[in-house]
């Protein structure tokens, strides 16, 4: 069954992503790297360039199963386009990572992560 990744390109986004590796392997695959770009913000740290998301094709590369990678454009919430990615996939599984910078931070869940775990189809992974 499909594993869906919400892909940034930052440590926790890279973890995630061996996190969804490893679940699509067991699962039977395949794996969908997405890249969520927020088309009114516009320098933004999560929104990967080709080159990060050709590092992340090469991370998971030689996996056994089928590996692909889409960004999506939106104006609207990122979940809202997760969501629909699992949705269009049939995906069993979203996995996404968390910020853990700040103190406060590992005791409260981002609203991203609040609206993904109470409307995703699947289960979800937060790593």
């Amino acid at each position: 069954m499909a594993v869906v990744v919400g892909f940034i390109p930052t440590p926790v986004g890279f973890a995630a992503l061996e996190a969804a590796h490893r679940e699509a392997e067991r699962r039977g695959g395949p794996l969908i790297i997405v890249n969520v770009v927020r088309d009114d913000v516009g320098e933004d740290p999560r929104h990967a360039d080709a080159g990060q998301l050709e590092r992340a094709q090469d991370m998971v590369r030689r996996s056994s199963v089928r590996i692909a990678v889409r960004q999506e454009h939106t104006d609207d919430d990122v979940s809202d386009v997760l969501v629909q990615v699992v949705e269009e996939e049939g995906a069993e599984l979203l996995v996404v990572g968390i910020r853990r910078e700040r103190d406060m931070a590992r005791h409260l869940l981002g609203i991203t992560i609040q609206k993904l775990l109470t409307s995703s189809p699947s289960d979800v992974l937060v790593v």
